[in-house]
């Protein structure tokens, strides 16, 4: 069944772009949606309900997933949240990369890193599965030295993976979405926008939270850098 989930949606991605999205399965178990915590800064949350896709981001074969945001004051990242199946071993670190829109061409290919870090993540079953997978959580906490400082009104995007897997990894991704529709990079360095390229323009399900600026003084990714 792990190679039919994987064959499935790598072939959603790769091969069959213009095509419809395989049919969710019906509901296994009723969830519970994602753990509340406080500080939520922005939110893409994840719903059942809007569950449309997911798409490779395991870092074996060196794929990504990234999708924009927009801050509404300026805000340490502290936490975040993204949903994911995995077909065997679970990963216990994220790769993370923010990148800024400096050229205000809504294309991640020309944007300028502001932020890029590995951390550890925490995997929670939601209580849904589909495909014939669970659906998992996955928790990342942001060392305290290195939070990413982001200000308001600026069009980032974030970029994450699977760290530490060699079993194929999917983040999971919305009927919807926000100002862009989510891109993939599949290894090769350039980024793909699914918008227009199949029958929805998805969005991850992602959750970022947080501090405003002014109640925390931590190391920043722009000063870490500096030591280097």
């Amino acid at each position: 069944m792990k190679h039919i989930l994987a064959v499935i949606l790598i072939i959603s991605l790769y091969s069959a772009l213009a095509e419809p999205p395989f049919e969710l399965g019906s509901r296994h178990i009723q969830g519970t949606g994602p753990v509340e915590i406080d500080g939520l800064v922005y939110s893409q949350t994840y719903s059942f309900a809007e569950l449309y896709n997911g798409f490779s981001n395991c870092s074996a074969s060196d794929r990504w997933v990234c999708d924009d945001f927009v801050f509404d004051d300026n805000y340490y990242v502290t936490e975040m949240c993204v949903w994911m199946i995995w077909t065997g071993e679970q990963a216990t670190q994220m790769n993370l990369v923010i990148s800024e829109d400096d050229l205000l061409d809504s294309d991640p290919n020309t944007n300028t890193d502001v932020w890029v870090g590995s951390v550890p993540c925490i995997n929670t079953f939601t209580g849904d599965s589909n495909w014939g997978y669970d659906i998992y959580e996955t928790y990342c906490i942001i060392n305290a030295n290195v939070y990413p400082e982001l200000d308001a009104g600026i069009h980032y995007y974030f970029e994450t993976q699977a760290a530490d897997v060699t079993d194929n990894s999917f983040i999971l991704v919305s009927v919807h979405y926000i100002g862009d529709s989510c891109w993939l990079n599949d290894g090769s360095g350039v980024w793909q926008s699914l918008s227009g390229m199949m029958p929805y323009s998805p969005d991850l399900f992602f959750d970022f939270y947080g501090e405003p600026v002014s109640a925390l003084e931590p190391e920043t990714w722009g000063s870490i850098k500096t030591l280097f």
